[in-house]
């Protein structure tokens, strides 16, 4: 009988103990893929949390530099609508958080950040002193100094290049679309790749299934470098049109307003550079 009442006790305590199964870190690929479907979802906080892990499971070295470059693109990205979305400090405060860390493996392997990678971390540079000023508490108005005017006659300045702002924008688009074609062409050899490794492993192995994990990774970078780099091709060769049209139209730089007169007339003149 105690050995009955023994067997049944341990029985049931087996039964009912808690099972913990130890489970892997997830991969470079899973998270790529985990924070695409967060995007494609509108979940763009999770999208950017999710790339933000995948950059971090890559070492800066030469072989993964491009692809580090590329997830930092799209997690800045994501993080700053959902920024704009949701006006929660928290995605700037995490975008921030990345680059520190990616700018300190840039500079521990002697590499600079990317002109697109620094325009991103200009906005968010932008936000966070805005942020910043609207916590500062509101101090008394001072007296402003009165402005001394310098000469009587009023003055009109013309910029004399309208045009530079789109031109920036637009080799900042450009970059980024250059970008996207380097990652549609390093999907489409990486995807070919894994299909070999895929062809040539046995049925139901763990090489076959990795092979197959990387592919679709890889398939899924070049459907977002061919969507990427058409467009900000396209915009960033319009915006660099515009803008040089502009510098070329604007012919008048300085324009001044000043009184002439002269024997038998008055009036006003203009003088200016052309």
């Amino acid at each position: 009988m105690p050995s009955r009442l023994f067997a049944s006790l341990l029985t049931v305590a087996l039964a009912t103990a808690p099972i913990h199964v130890a489970q892997a870190a997830p991969s470079f690929e899973d998270l790529y893929t985990q924070g695409q479907e967060k995007f494609d979802a509108g979940d763009y906080g999770a999208a950017g949390d999710l790339w933000a892990q995948a950059v971090r499971t890559l070492p800066e070295s030469p072989d993964n530099a491009a692809t580090r470059q590329t997830l930092m693109n799209v997690a800045l990205d994501a993080y700053l609508r959902a920024y704009r979305s949701a006006d929660d400090r928290v995605h700037i405060d995490n975008a921030k958080a990345l680059l520190d860390e990616y700018e300190a493996s840039l500079e521990a392997a002697g590499t600079e950040l990317t002109s697109e990678i620094a325009s991103e971390k200009g906005k968010i540079e932008d936000i966070l002193a805005n942020l910043a000023a609207a916590e500062e508490p509101e101090d008394k108005p001072e007296d402003k100094p009165e402005d001394k005017p310098t000469d009587d006659a009023p003055q009109v300045l013309v910029d004399e290049k309208p045009g530079q702002g789109l031109i920036i924008g637009g080799g900042v688009m450009i970059g980024v679309g250059a970008a996207g074609a380097g990652l549609l062409v390093a999907g489409l050899v990486l995807g070919g790749s894994a299909q070999k490794d895929f062809d040539a492993a046995a049925a139901f192995t763990d090489e076959r299934e990795a092979a197959r994990k990387r592919g679709r990774t890889m398939n899924a970078l070049a459907v977002t470098g061919g969507i990427v780099a058409p467009v900000f091709l396209g915009a960033g060769i319009a915006l660099l049109v515009v803008g040089m049209q502009r510098n070329k139209a604007a012919r008048l730089r300085n324009v001044m307003v000043l009184p002439n007169a002269g024997p038998g007339y008055a009036g006003l003149g203009l003088t200016g550079s052309f």
